[in-house]
């Protein structure tokens, strides 16, 4: 799923580096760039946008300015050299508020908490593996997600998603983005659980609904079966299917 976003920046570094970070984020779809905030509410009438990335001060409108003055808000991450409008940001619901000069990691993170809020995932009772299970042959293994280090259940994974350097695990539970190879994490996963059907994408067979034309469908994610993949996973397919 896409989330259609602009970005607006005065000051035309600032609005190229959002733009390269947004080209790195495979489910961001960047609709327009504007070095304006008139301009992008212009804009905003007719086009679906979900997300705007917004810098706070700028001549003739500011952030602040063109947020105040919209009926209808769409997701806003704010960008700003300045501290002092982070109060303000939040009280006008903004999702995240970013200082200049602004790393990829905390875009990312800023991106991440939007994917959330559009598209939360069900969180289901899920079993936990009995205490003193230790180790990846004992059904998990750990990944770094963020400031923390997080447990992720063989049985929980839907499908992983790779981002450039990063991967999406999605789980049942929740979505972790980790800086990890699909190298790595198919050294680790049992092969007979798990299939690449593309080269951005890694699937737990048992989690598969149905397979569609050319896509796998896991819940309401349709996923690519790629040419270099098809056919070794229709093999796989079709040794577990009933005539």
């Amino acid at each position: 799923m896409k989330i259609n976003c602009i970005a607006i920046d005065d000051e035309p570094l600032a609005l190229e580096k959002i733009r390269e970070y947004i080209r790195r984020i495979g489910y961001l779809n960047l609709l327009q760039c504007f070095d304006n905030a008139v301009d992008a509410m212009e804009y905003m009438k007719t086009a679906n946008v979900e997300l705007v990335f917004l810098d706070v001060q700028m001549e003739e409108l500011s952030g602040i300015q063109m947020l105040e003055s919209l009926h209808e808000r769409p997701k806003v991450v704010l960008t700003t050299a300045y501290d002092e409008y982070a109060l303000k940001g939040y009280e006008l619901e903004v999702c995240d508020y970013l200082l200049k000069p602004i790393s990829f990691q905390r875009f990312l993170q800023a991106c991440e908490k939007v994917y959330d809020q559009l598209f939360p995932v069900r969180k289901p009772d899920i079993s936990i593996p009995e205490p003193g299970s230790t180790g990846a042959s004992k059904g998990y293994f750990f990944v770094k997600n963020g400031n923390i280090t997080q447990k992720i259940n063989f049985e929980d994974i839907l499908f992983v998603e790779g981002m450039k350097d990063y991967l999406r695990i999605w789980t049942t539970r929740e979505r972790v983005m980790t800086l990890l190879s699909f190298k790595k994490i198919e050294e680790v996963l049992p092969p007979t659980g798990f299939i690449r059907i593309h080269k951005s994408y890694l699937v737990a067979l048992n989690k598969i609904d149905c397979i569609e034309h050319n896509h796998v469908i896991i819940g309401n994610e349709k996923l690519p079966i790629g040419d270099t993949y098809r056919k070794e996973f229709l093999k796989i397919i079709g040794g577990n299917k009933i005539n």
